[in-house]
């Protein structure tokens, strides 16, 4: 991959990380401290005003260590043995509370790791937000993970309308997440792969209803395979690898539906030498839009995924994981196209032989 090509996929990083951390630089007049990929230590006795972010980093407050301040982490380590004064989130990342931790506030992790170790004091509630699910399958979406009773009239029966509203907001900070996370993968596979997502959606373009359904008859084969070869002993690397191969078929059929999506959109906006990759990535970012809206409806989001990871893997099975096109156009049509692109005067003429 050329050194072009690695910049833009680091900004795009960078651009991905800024909006993780965007709720820790709107703080008002105290800083805090916000950790991006290195190590930050609030030593035994310093006091933190303001929240504490750490993304990709790690952290540590010693014992003894005051932060007065709600703290984040997303994809980092954070060690607490100190006391903290708010709110704790964990966004996909690990919080370790030794004995003597203080938490004065609430715990919430949604797809993280938390070890709490005998002793550590959380006065607030600890909550387990879900994990961070890939679009594609059954449950309310608008607000991943979260339970429709929660956003129904009986909610105000079970929650605070402040618990409910900041619940909320952690929710469709997830949600947001995993819109960007898919955009960043489809920037990524169209930068390694341009010519094979342009392949698997032309196919998809062409011949979309031979598609549909050999993705789904695809899907019912191959889930029902793994099934059968889960439930042995022997056979359960093999349905490893199975459940990876139509989990990397899903995650592609998110890209070639996202790059349909977009070049159909940049052609209405007469965009029209955008390339692939700006394509796919526009495309799957308003794909994930649009999939996060019907989640409001109750089922239709599984019926919608449904189509997008069918219409994906029917275009692979049939270019054979984007390494030929569909049809396949046979080696004795190229003499014919010869023949056709010769003008109406010179079809009585056949062409001259050269050499001996």
């Amino acid at each position: 991959m050329s050194h072009r090509k690695v910049g833009f996929v680091l900004l795009f990083v960078v651009a991905l990380l800024a909006v993780l951390a965007a709720p820790v630089l709107a703080q008002g007049t105290d800083p805090g401290k916000l950790v991006l990929g290195g190590t930050y230590t609030l030593s035994s006795g310093q006091h933190l005003r303001g929240d504490l972010g750490v993304v990709g980093g790690s952290a540590t407050v010693e014992e003894g260590a005051t932060v007065n301040g709600d703290v984040m982490v997303a994809g980092g380590a954070l060690r607490i043995a100190g006391r903290v004064n708010g709110d704790i989130a964990v966004f996909g990342g690990s919080v370790t509370l030794e004995r003597s931790a203080y938490i004065d506030g609430d715990l919430v992790n949604i797809g993280g790791a938390v070890q709490r170790n005998p002793g550590s004091t959380v006065t607030g509630d600890v909550r387990e937000g879900g994990d961070l699910e890939f679009p594609m399958g059954p449950g309310p979406l608008f607000l991943p993970g979260m339970d429709r009773s929660t956003i129904g009239p009986e909610a105000s029966l079970q929650q605070s309308p402040g618990q409910w509203l900041a619940l909320a907001l952690l929710r469709m900070i997830r949600t947001v997440i995993v819109i960007l996370a898919l955009a960043a993968l489809a920037l990524v596979v169209a930068l390694l792969w341009p010519k094979g997502i342009e392949r698997l959606g032309t196919t998809a373009m062409h011949q979309p209803v031979l598609v549909l359904l050999i993705g789904l008859l695809s899907w019912v084969v191959g889930l029902g395979l793994f099934v059968v070869l889960a439930v042995t002993i022997c056979l359960i690397p093999i349905a490893l690898l199975l459940g990876l191969v139509l989990g990397a078929a899903a995650l592609l059929s998110w890209v070639v539906a996202g790059w349909l999506i977009g070049r159909k959109l940049l052609a209405m906006l007469n965009l029209r030498n955008a390339t692939v990759v700006v394509e796919a990535a526009v495309g799957t970012l308003l794909l994930a839009v649009i999939y996060f809206l019907f989640g409001i409806i109750p089922c239709t989001e599984f019926i919608f995924g449904l189509l997008i990871v069918s219409l994906g893997l029917g275009a692979i099975v049939l270019t054979r994981f984007g390494t030929r096109p569909y049809p396949v156009v046979p080696a004795t049509a190229a003499p014919l196209d010869e023949f056709a692109a010769l003008p109406a005067g010179d079809e009585s003429q056949p062409p001259q032989l050269t050499g001996g």
